[in-house]
């Protein structure tokens, strides 16, 4: 058996990097991967204006006198410039430009008007209340990395600098398919010795919120035949995923159709629990990943070696596992003989471990955003500090 790390390798070193970009609307980019770095072509703003609604002044003017008199006004979107005359301001609205010469802004509701006037009760400095030319963006600096997964905060940085276009990498396309004579679809009816294939829907509902393109989803009978026809009509994408068939049950063929279809074996058993008997292999140009038929099991192979999947077709480190520490809350978990994931559920400082394990329950997994890392031999309890990766 390969230890988890192992595994995570050979699926790398296996799986093809993405070789192909396309542009889409900027504004419908979200969850994409970026095939480029974003450079500013702009200063934003481009141009100095107000924080506030008041007056512009020039600083200097304001530490020898409080009375000015108006000499025009800039709402948002005008750009009069004003000539600068001493012991003038500008009215200006929020946003609105700020002429040169005047380098500050005091807000109207620390001016009085008198006789055309404008008397200052609380004179400013420079730049106060005064957005300078590229306060937020300066033209020509890189604003976020090839390799991004989009948000909206990105989006937000797109309209700033005017992309209405954006280039990303083609979404990574998985063919997944369910093996197992019991399993039949949600909205079916429900006769004895079947089940719903819980594992299906929820690996393609993972996929998908990250716009990973799931081309099919089959739910195959346990026949050999019909098994290694899926696979092999599993054509135009880059990834299989497999569910069930990978134990030494009378009825689990995965091992037999890698042999019959000449699929390279990166590996057969993992060191890790549940979901030991996992099986991966290259296809022709294909990752193949074959999990477990337990829904708990399913997911825990998925989450742990799939990303890695990801993570080397976008070469972005964004999908790998990332390992953080927390206090185990209220939980007992007795030692385990390989590496164990444990689903728990964490608020960022303590963990909590759900108390049904069974690789078969399902229903508790609603309420965990973690899985606990259990070593070899290690006992857990309260007040431990353990390791956990986020469930995606």
């Amino acid at each position: 058996m390969l230890t988890v790390k192992e595994a995570i390798e050979k699926i790398k070193e296996n799986t093809n990097k993405c070789n192909e970009t396309i542009e889409i609307d900027s504004f419908e980019s979200t969850g994409y991967v970026l095939a480029q770095d974003i450079i500013s072509d702009i200063n934003v703003p481009d141009f100095p204006k107000s924080a506030m609604d008041g007056y512009a002044f020039n600083h200097k003017d304001l530490e020898d006198n409080n009375k000015f008199k108006v000499i025009g006004e800039n709402a948002a979107g005008d750009f009069n410039d004003y000539p600068y005359e001493k012991n003038t301001c500008v009215r200006v609205m929020t946003g609105a430009y700020v002429p040169d010469g005047y380098d500050c802004v005091v807000k109207q509701e620390d001016v009085i008007i008198e006789n055309d006037m404008i008397n200052v009760l609380n004179p400013v400095g420079k730049h106060f209340n005064y957005c300078v030319v590229g306060e937020d963006i300066k033209k020509g600096e890189t604003l976020i990395k090839k390799g991004t997964i989009i948000n909206s905060g990105h989006i937000g940085i797109f309209a700033g600098i005017g992309l209405d276009l954006v280039k990303v990498y083609r979404p990574l396309k998985v063919s997944l398919i369910s093996t197992g004579s019991e399993l039949i679809k949600p909205g079916e009816k429900l006769e004895k010795g079947k089940i719903y294939a819980i594992s299906t829907y929820m690996i393609k509902a993972i996929l998908e919120k990250y716009k990973i393109d799931v081309v099919e989803t089959k739910i195959v009978d346990d026949d050999i035949e019909n098994i290694k026809k899926s696979i092999e009509e599993a054509k135009d994408v880059d990834a299989i995923i497999t569910t069930g068939g990978v134990s030494v049950g009378k009825y689990d063929y995965i091992e037999k159709i890698y042999e019959l279809l000449n699929i390279k074996t990166l590996f057969k058993k993992v060191k890790m629990k549940p979901g030991t008997p996992v099986t991966s292999g290259k296809y022709k140009d294909k990752i193949i990943l074959s999990v477990s038929g337990n829904p708990f099991a399913a997911m825990v192979n998925f989450q742990v070696l799939f990303w890695s999947v990801v993570e080397k077709y976008y070469e972005s480190t964004y999908y790998s596992n990332k390992v953080y520490e927390r206090i185990v809350k209220n939980s007992y978990l007795k030692p385990s003989k390989i590496n164990r994931f444990v689903r728990a559920k964490t608020d960022g400082e303590f963990v909590e471990l759900e108390s049904l394990h069974n690789s078969s329950v399902i229903s508790n997994l609603s309420k965990c955003n973690c899985l606990v890392l259990q070593n070899p031999n290690e006992e857990i309890k309260e007040g431990d500090k353990v390791k956990i990766i986020y469930l995606f």
